[in-house]
């Protein structure tokens, strides 16, 4: 797992602190982490954002890559999921999470089980105290309430994450071999 990070924060809080509460999640999950330094809220979809997503899929090569949706409130989110949508053109997956500040537009199709898993999502979630005074939807009965809503979606999970597809080359791949 590789996770990036384009911007720390300053905006939204202290940005040592928030990088060291990235560095801690990072840490819980196992996962690699590259932590940009882009101007919190002044992030563009063009130039060095893609520069270096490309650069960050060019060292890794990953077969499926997360971002944000389009359908989202914050602008540095909206931004980072254009330019992923640009740098990521040769990655087999391309998914979209729902994010707390995705709009009600936020329509997803594919829903992950992530039962047996959601003790470790807040203990991640937790990570990110700096956030919690003011982040309502870090509140672990919001997060397991959220979880649980799109399991109506799943059969037979009872905590689900959703996820809009942009691209899966897997289910397409799939289709074309069993179409006459």
């Amino acid at each position: 797992v590789v996770i990036l990070t384009m911007s720390r924060g300053a905006r939204g809080g202290d940005a040592d602190h928030r990088q060291g509460e990235s560095l801690r999640s990072a840490d819980l999950l196992g996962a690699r982490l590259f932590l940009e330094d882009l101007v919190d809220t002044e992030i563009t979809s063009t130039g060095p954002t893609i520069q270096i997503i490309e650069r960050v899929i060019k060292q890794v090569n990953p077969t499926i890559v997360y971002t944000h949706s389009i359908h989202d409130r914050h602008q540095d989110h909206r931004a980072v999921h254009e330019a992923v949508v640009v740098a990521a053109r040769a990655v087999d997956t391309v998914a979209c999470f729902q994010s707390p500040s995705s709009t009600i537009d936020y329509r997803p199709s594919r829903f992950v089980s992530i039962d047996g898993f959601t003790d470790k999502k807040l203990e991640l979630l937790q990570c990110f105290q700096s956030q919690s005074n003011i982040r309502a939807y870090l509140e672990p009965d919001f997060v397991l309430a959220t979880a649980r809503y799109w399991s109506r979606f799943s059969s037979g999970a009872e905590n689900c994450e959703p996820l809009e597809i942009i691209r899966d080359a897997d289910d397409l791949s799939v289709q074309s071999r069993t179409r006459p």
